[in-house]
């Protein structure tokens, strides 16, 4: 009658989860990293040096191999802007850390030879005109 309730026993089982096996969240310009923590996306920590948002670097180890061969074999696209949807407001340009992104013309613009894949303005934008 007195036993242990539903949330106890949970937490009592995800005490022995490793926080490791969900890879590492880095900094793409000076390779700052920590231990992911499940349930805080990496883009919402920010690095102490670069103050930049960091982006994750691994993913979980108990993929099944299929899984995992399939995303090495994919390789990371250059994000693209909507211009019908851009705003030009600049969110993107603020959190792109190599600076890859201006407004040209009220409409955000990215110098592919400058974007480093890091895709932190996806997130930044508050239209979803980038993907």
């Amino acid at each position: 009658m007195f036993g242990k309730g539903k949330n106890q026993q949970n937490k009592s089982q995800q005490r022995g989860r490793s926080t490791s096996q969900f890879g590492v969240c880095s900094c793409p310009q000076c390779n700052y990293s920590i231990t992911h923590k499940r349930g805080v996306p990496c883009t919402t920590l920010l690095c102490p040096k670069c103050h930049i948002p960091l982006i994750r670097q691994d993913q979980p180890k108990n993929r099944d191999k299929q899984q995992a061969s399939n995303e090495n074999t994919k390789t990371s696209s250059f994000p693209k802007i909507n211009i019908e949807l851009c705003i030009g407001c600049g969110a993107c340009v603020d959190i792109c850390p190599s600076k890859a992104i201006h407004i040209e013309d009220g409409k955000a613009k990215i110098t592919i030879t400058n974007c480093k894949k890091c895709r932190a303005c996806i997130n930044a934008c508050p239209v979803g005109a980038i993907t």
